[in-house]
């Protein structure tokens, strides 16, 4: 099967079925059940400072729907900054302080999205029951609390834990910051997609079709590694702009004529 060519940083994460979710930890990670994905791509790194920059420069021209898609301030935490002098000062830290809206608005800049939950599990784990990206244990190969790993209560520059990338080679997916994904959040929601799944695996799923949150992954710089796994399910308002979450990019991967 050929595929278009991928855009700079993207990685291949090639059509199949895995298994989503786990049957031993949180209420709304049960039960395990199996989706199928088409192929996509997905982002190695998560969205920078740098990067995002790019786009709030045009918007704070010609705002999006009457928004600039400004990244919250965070003069409290000096390790992080305000806006826009940390694009400048921490270039290749992930962006911060942006809502669910602010990284829909620069996926759609990208021609790009936001990955489904579905995606973003499958890109963590792959085709194996990881808990961690990197395997099952519990080593200092991300960017978490209580974790000896140099970066203490602040953020890491992308790619600063090489040994925590995932089955596919894609970094920091668990820690650093949380990520923003497509999906509403429901604590049910696996519920009616394994029931779906006894019958065949679940083709593409998107979440729910309504809702109050969406969903977050991978955990942060101020969580334990147990909320860093490759299963834990957590959420926020989409508005909401915190100093823990950022997102990443994916892609649909369109099959060529060659």
């Amino acid at each position: 099967m050929v595929f278009a060519q991928k855009a700079e940083n993207m990685v291949l994460i090639p059509a199949g079925t895995f298994t989503m979710g786990s049957d031993s930890r949180a209420a709304d990670e049960k039960p395990k059940h199996k989706v199928y994905l088409d192929a996509y791509y997905i982002s190695k790194y998560e969205v920078t400072n740098a990067e995002y920059y790019e786009f709030w420069k045009l918007q704070a021209d010609a705002p999006q729907n009457g928004s600039k898609h400004t990244p919250e301030n965070f003069s409290h935490l000096p390790q992080i900054g305000d806006w826009p002098a940390r694009a400048k000062q921490f270039p290749n830290h992930p962006v911060v302080g942006i809502s669910w809206h602010d990284a829909n608005a620069y996926a759609v800049w990208k021609r790009m999205r936001l990955p489904t939950e579905a995606e973003w599990e499958k890109a963590a784990r792959g085709y194996t029951d990881r808990i961690w990206p990197w395997g099952n244990a519990i080593e200092p190969h991300a960017n978490t609390a209580a974790n000896d790993d140099g970066y203490e209560n602040r953020l890491a520059p992308v790619g600063s834990f090489p040994k925590g990338k995932s089955y596919y080679g894609i970094m920091d997916m668990a820690g650093n910051v949380w990520e923003w994904t497509a999906d509403w959040y429901s604590d049910v929601y696996y519920g009616y997609s394994s029931r779906a799944a006894a019958k065949r695996p679940k083709k593409n799923p998107t979440g729910p079709t309504v809702g109050s949150w969406r969903v977050i992954r991978g955990g942060s710089w101020i969580d334990k590694i147990a909320r860093c796994s490759t299963t834990f399910r957590f959420y926020l308002y989409p508005n909401l702009k915190t100093s823990f979450v950022g997102f990443r990019l994916a892609k649909t991967a369109e099959k060529t004529s060659k």
